[in-house]
């Protein structure tokens, strides 16, 4: 139980601000997640644009903190 919001608050800020992930790291979280989803039938086959704009966002997320894209 957390008995102290903000301090909490303030180490999660922290604890994210500390990681930073290569951009194979991403893609391999990205695909991690994807599987994911296709094994939980959030993905299918039917329809490949399905979640289109949700992979794009995705991928922007975890490119937010990439200095050099050729990493």
């Amino acid at each position: 139980m957390i008995t102290d919001p903000s301090a909490y608050a303030s180490f999660k800020a922290r604890s994210l601000a500390d990681q930073v992930l290569d951009l194979d790291e991403k893609y391999r979280i990205l695909e991690a997640l994807y599987q994911e989803a296709r094994r939980l039938g959030s993905f299918g086959e039917r329809d490949l644009l399905l979640g289109l704009q949700d992979d794009i966002r995705l991928a922007a997320a975890l490119n937010a903190n990439v200095s050099d894209p050729s990493r």
